[in-house]
């Protein structure tokens, strides 16, 4: 418990950070999150500083304050899950815009204990689970029921917990199971706490999108261009070279008071798709959050998607010029 309200004070501390001095000429306002390509970013700053941006990069502790600083024009970009994007078009409506994505595929696990005989929900039958309600794990785990035969929520006891409190709770043995978003689960991992039982890339992509506005879109497409080709300069050494990635994303968090080892990273990098096209699979996803919360009753009405994929097809055409 003791490393998890350590987490939450340095959420408080990274909301207030920035990448960039007060002084500096700010191009771009960026509210990240907190995923671990972001303690990348923040661990190699030329990945903008290259193409001649200045980004000041602040991480919030959820999409929720991350989508009201954009709402708010506290930000100029932001990123979200696709359930989180689903609420934000339908607060902005066609003020919002999707540029690209920073994530997809093997988000969430389950996580079971270290020593823990199970190898399907099949065996979990009856048994108690947490996750937290509302949020993509529970989608990916509805879709993932919904797609097998004998199996069905109702199998298992539901726990709503709070994220934070899930690997101590598997620890304690008050709960068989976990589905969470990572870090949580690889964090779990590496401490010896639990291993992956499952993971849900190929029922749900669950991506998470880079937002902006189209206002913004008009009066800055080439600083846009060139945040863009940051990120995909980010994607690039995650894919090709991971371990320095991992020490980088390491030795940023680390300089911020926050213990997460390489290899927590370097299971993340390994395990999560970090491309940034917005494919047909990517759009078809954030139709399928907007569906299931409207489902659930979370929103009056079922936003549409609308995306701008020039923007990172010019940034591609970008970095090829600068290598």
């Amino acid at each position: 418990m003791k490393y998890f309200r350590g987490m939450l004070l340095f959420f408080i501390y990274l909301m207030l950070s920035t990448s960039v001095l007060a002084t500096d000429k700010v191009d771009i306002r960026y509210g990240g999150q907190y995923y671990p390509e972001e303690f990348l970013l923040k661990g190699n700053p030329q990945f903008w500083s290259k193409y001649g941006l200045n980004v000041e990069h602040i991480l919030f502790s959820s999409a929720v304050e991350n989508n009201q600083a954009l709402i708010a024009g506290k930000c100029d970009i932001n990123c979200g899950a696709d359930i989180r994007s689903v609420t934000l078009f339908n607060a902005m409506g066609d003020k919002a815009l999707i540029i690209g994505t920073v994530q997809r595929g093997n988000r969430y696990s389950t996580i079971i204990g270290d020593k823990s005989n199970y190898k399907s929900w099949e065996d979990l039958k009856g048994k108690t689970v947490a996750t937290r309600f509302g949020t993509g794990a529970e989608l990916a785990l509805r879709k993932f029921f919904a797609q097998q035969k004998g199996l069905k929520w109702e199998d298992f006891k539901w726990v709503n917990m709070k994220i934070e409190d899930m690997p101590a709770a598997l620890k304690a043995g008050s709960i068989e199971a976990f589905t969470a978003w990572e870090p949580t689960p690889a964090i779990a991992e590496a401490q010896g706490i639990g291993k992956v039982m499952r993971q849900y890339g190929d029922v749900a992509l669950m991506p998470v999108f880079l937002h902006t506005t189209t206002d913004f879109v008009k009066n800055h497409r080439p600083e846009i261009v060139k945040f863009l080709a940051g990120h995909l300069d980010k994607a690039e050494m995650i894919k090709e070279n991971p371990q320095e990635a991992a020490r980088l994303a390491a030795k940023a968090a680390n300089a911020q008071g926050y213990n997460v080892s390489a290899d927590v990273f370097l299971r993340l990098f390994k395990r999560i798709d970090f491309s940034l096209d917005i494919d047909p699979g990517v759009v078809q996803a954030f139709k399928d959050a907007a569906q299931f919360l409207y489902n659930e009753k979370k929103i009056d009405k079922i936003p549409q998607i609308k995306y701008d994929a020039s923007l990172l097809e010019d940034a591609k055409k970008l970095k090829e010029k600068t290598k």
